[in-house]
């Protein structure tokens, strides 16, 4: 049914991937479909943020995200499993519609933090606003 799925993760909090990915290599196997993670490197995409850093510790911190990423996949999925794997820096809800666009995803398989209202008011979700802006299948995993 699903032939691309997705699973965007947060490296802060890894505990919380572990059953999307779960799903997302069930759905996987039985439609021998391609996986996708993502991740997105913090901070740097506000020029705020950006402006305390050299160009060589933003490559760095980039590297060592990278770096942590495949570790994470490696540490996380079967060695038959052969995601693809991209790192970015923007916004994460804006990369996500934009790689579910680009790549033709057909499924989002992505977890949803239990946040205050002020949190959600002030930060916005992730979650909410992906929902909201794709047009293919997401699936919420409540954490």
């Amino acid at each position: 049914m699903f032939k691309k799925v997705l699973v965007p993760v947060d490296l802060t909090e890894p505990e919380f991937i572990r059953q999307a990915l779960q799903l997302a290599l069930r759905e996987v196997r039985e439609n021998d479909a391609e996986l996708h993670l993502i991740t997105v490197v913090p901070g740097f995409s506000n020029s705020f943020v950006a402006s305390f850093f050299s160009e060589s510790e933003h490559q760095k911190a980039v590297n060592e995200v990278a770096h942590k990423f495949k570790k994470f996949a490696l540490s996380e999925l079967p060695d038959d499993a052969k995601p693809v794997l991209k790192v970015y820096e923007d916004s994460p809800a804006e990369l996500i519609v934009e790689y579910v666009r680009k790549k033709e995803i057909d499924l989002v398989l992505m977890s949803a933090h239990h946040r205050s209202r002020v949190d959600e008011f002030l930060l916005g979700s992730v979650s909410a606003r992906v929902v909201e802006r794709v047009t293919c299948s997401v699936m919420l995993l409540k954490c």
